[in-house]
């Protein structure tokens, strides 16, 4: 078990530490760049923590206790080992665990308070004596402490800063156990920087954390035994039990940023600027430019700021969503999109894979997502949205899937001048099968690369089962749409079962039939059909083309006299 034992030595007295953990404010690490905006486009997510950092603090965690929070600003780039351990039981939840007794998540304690010295947690969690009848009683587990790590002394146990403990007569023993001095304990009388090796400081408690930790300090202790022998409890009457609720448990620890960030936009009517978490959310609303003034702040108040400035512009002709639906089978049956993206810069894309919130009967009941490159290895994979890792920036979108069972992958890709292709496929968990919708939006809110094309392959039947393409045109322009409903021409090896002569319905965001198609030759655009090097290479296939304005639209393939095949519905962006 680790704990404090302070032994005064007079030979310490001689030594003294010069390095105090003085907080200094946040500094700009790199300049936001200028940047144009579509007008009414998505918003623009920018990563501040690129753009600033907290100069002397690594990292920040919030222990949230019965008496109030906490803020642990943390000194990962002087005491990296300590800092990496103490995270390391953070991030892995070892300061938790379930009650065997209770069944209920049962969380560690402040089990140690001594009056104008430290508080100390960290080494036990408040789980309930299993032999108390009324599931009261508490019989502390001890934390599961990884390896002791190495000694890092050298910042002073000032008032206010938080050190490990360790055990007495071994400088490389701390494991879990954490505490925060009261009081100015690096000298005399305690002598806490060079006892026992000196007591490695890691972080300080920011702002006014430290008033939790004097009304913990404050609460009556009572000696329970070692290593319970200075206690605090709340609203305890000894000699009874004590109880679960009697303990100064700490609920929830978990890491914050260590910088706090707010924006304001001077000129709102053309920029609108929103920050969520570490993010800073940018949108264009309509023609005009705005100057963007971010502040920083870290835990103790101290703040650094910078400006940038967007120009809005209007938006041209192109597409920004596209999507499939189709009958979800098992195997080669799965519902497969490709796209095709071309440009010189990347692309930051939203692929959605949707069942259970289309409505549809027989809807796809969990469906899972993955996204290949051009080489075909998987790049990006989910199941279940909400258990993303960047789910809040999911969230940010403003198009996080309808239902916690359906998937999404929030990513950014390269494009390539000349094509870059993916494709994302959908399925159902445990090969479960329905109709399903693989979507792809793009999200960039500028100049940039452009998403060109979308393609998918998968069994075409009779209605509600016909292989169904939407797609959205955005921006100010018309823009040149060509759509294929192509079959014969599918490679025999790997399609035994072609659709043998598909016709194609175009219609729009009103469901009004807008072109129809049965053998492109057919077409009175077959000239410009000829002429866009896309057009199909069997007469049986069939093909449109429109010049379309803003706004959605759906493609739908079927087969001549209810014929039924597997086909493939391809919407093409023209110059």
């Amino acid at each position: 078990m680790n704990l404090i034992r302070i032994s005064i030595s007079a030979a310490f007295f001689a030594s003294t530490f010069t390095a105090f953990a003085q907080n200094t404010p946040p500094v700009v690490t790199s300049q936001i760049a200028d940047f144009t905006e579509y007008a009414a486009a998505p918003a623009r997510s920018l990563d501040l923590t690129t753009a600033f950092a907290d100069s002397d603090v690594s990292a920040a965690v919030r222990m949230t206790t019965v008496l109030g929070t906490m803020d642990f600003e943390l000194f990962g780039q002087t005491k990296p080992i300590t800092v990496a351990n103490f995270l390391k039981y953070v991030d892995q939840g070892h300061y938790f665990i379930t009650d065997s007794t209770t069944q209920q998540l049962a969380s560690s304690f402040i089990h140690r308070s001594v009056t104008g010295f430290v508080i100390q947690g960290g080494g036990y969690i408040g789980t309930v004596d299993p032999a108390d009848p009324n599931k009261q009683n508490v019989k502390p587990t001890q934390v599961l402490p990884f390896a002791a790590i190495q000694n890092e002394p050298g910042i002073s146990n000032k008032r206010g800063t938080i050190a490990m403990a360790k055990l007495a007569g071994d400088p490389n023993s701390a494991t879990c156990e954490w505490f925060v001095n009261l009081a100015d304990n690096g000298g005399a009388p305690n002598n806490l920087d060079t006892q026992n090796g000196g007591f490695t400081v890691f972080g300080r408690v920011a702002n006014n954390g430290m008033s939790v930790a004097n009304a913990i300090a404050a609460l009556p202790d009572y000696n329970a035994g070692s290593p319970f022998d200075s206690l605090p409890l709340r609203n305890y009457t000894s000699p009874n039990p004590v109880k679960v609720q009697n303990l100064v448990s700490v609920p929830t620890i978990a890491r914050i940023s260590p910088l706090n960030f707010s924006a304001i936009s001077d000129n709102t009517a053309a920029v609108d600027v929103v920050v969520s978490g570490t993010k800073l959310l940018v949108s264009g609303k309509q023609i005009g430019t705005a100057h963007i003034t971010v502040t920083a702040t870290d835990l103790d108040g101290a703040m650094v700021s910078q400006q940038f400035t967007v120009n809005v512009v209007a938006a041209p002709g192109r597409l920004v969503q596209l999507s499939t639906r189709m009958q979800v089978g098992t195997g080669d049956n799965a519902l497969i999109g490709g796209f095709i993206m071309r440009g010189p810069s990347p692309k930051r894309l939203m692929i959605r894979g949707i069942g259970p919130s289309s409505g549809l009967n027989g809807a796809l009941a969990d469906p899972t997502l993955e996204l290949h490159d051009g080489t075909g290895a998987v790049i990006a994979s989910n199941d279940n949205w909400g258990d993303a890792s960047n789910k809040q920036d999911i969230i940010d979108t403003g198009i996080a899937p309808a239902s916690p069972n359906e998937s999404a992958i929030l990513i950014t890709v390269p494009s390539d001048p000349n094509n870059a292709n993916y494709t994302a496929i959908v399925r159902g968990v445990n090969n479960t099968t329905g109709l399903g919708l693989v979507e792809v939006y793009d999200l960039d809110s500028g100049p940039g690369s452009t998403l060109l094309n979308i393609s998918t392959r998968g069994q075409v039947n009779v209605d509600p089962n016909a292989l169904i393409a939407g797609f959205f045109v955005g921006g100010t322009d018309s823009k040149n749409i060509l759509v294929r409903a192509i079959g014969p021409s599918l490679p025999p090896a790997n399609v035994p079962n072609p659709l043998a002569d598909p016709i194609l319905e175009l219609r729009n965001g009103n469901g009004t039939l807008i072109d129809q198609n049965d053998d492109w030759g057919t077409s009175q655009n077959k000239t410009a059909i000829q002429n866009s090097g896309v057009a199909p290479t069997n007469a049986k296939e069939s093909a449109v083309l429109q010049t379309l304005a803003a706004g959605p639209y759906t493609a739908i393939v079927r087969g001549v006299n209810g014929g039924t095949g597997v086909g493939s519905v391809e919407v093409y962006q023209l110059p």
